[in-house]
């Protein structure tokens, strides 16, 4: 590959990063507003970049999820968002797995073994309240 064609490949890459950014600007903001729900080409854009291995954007769409800000509460969607990003090495995605097992609210029961594997991964990327919850399970 020519030198151009990496510039022109390089370029291209950075612009779709930076749009990225952006778009979850955004919809952040949206979230925050409440009024994500009323974009659906924003969620869209979240589904596009969390499926591309995007983090951020899996764990705004599993939180969004969780909060009803893009319909009715679905802890199964939020669980499948959240366990994207945990995949992707996000350790506040781990941490919110922790707390779906420990309440159990989506699995009809707590399930405190998987919550503690999903408490120490987070408490391995450093989540101070993954931490506290290990101390207290282990007490």
């Amino acid at each position: 590959m020519n030198f151009f064609n990496r510039i022109i490949i390089v370029s291209i890459f950075s612009l779709t990063l930076f749009s990225a950014g952006l778009i979850l600007q955004e919809a952040l903001r949206m979230y925050q507003n409440n009024t994500l729900k009323d974009h659906p080409e924003a969620i869209q854009s979240l589904i596009n970049a969390a499926n591309s291995n995007n983090s951020d954007a899996a764990f705004l769409l599993a939180t969004s999820y969780k909060d009803a800000k893009i319909g009715a509460t679905s802890l199964e969607k939020a669980y499948k968002w959240y366990l994207k990003a945990a995949e992707l090495g996000d350790g506040d995605a781990m941490l919110m797995l922790g707390w779906l097992y420990y309440k159990g609210d989506l699995f009809g029961a707590s399930n405190v073994k998987k919550a503690k594997q999903w408490f120490s991964k987070a408490a391995d990327q450093g989540i101070d309240e993954a931490i506290e919850m290990l101390e207290i399970l282990n007490s």
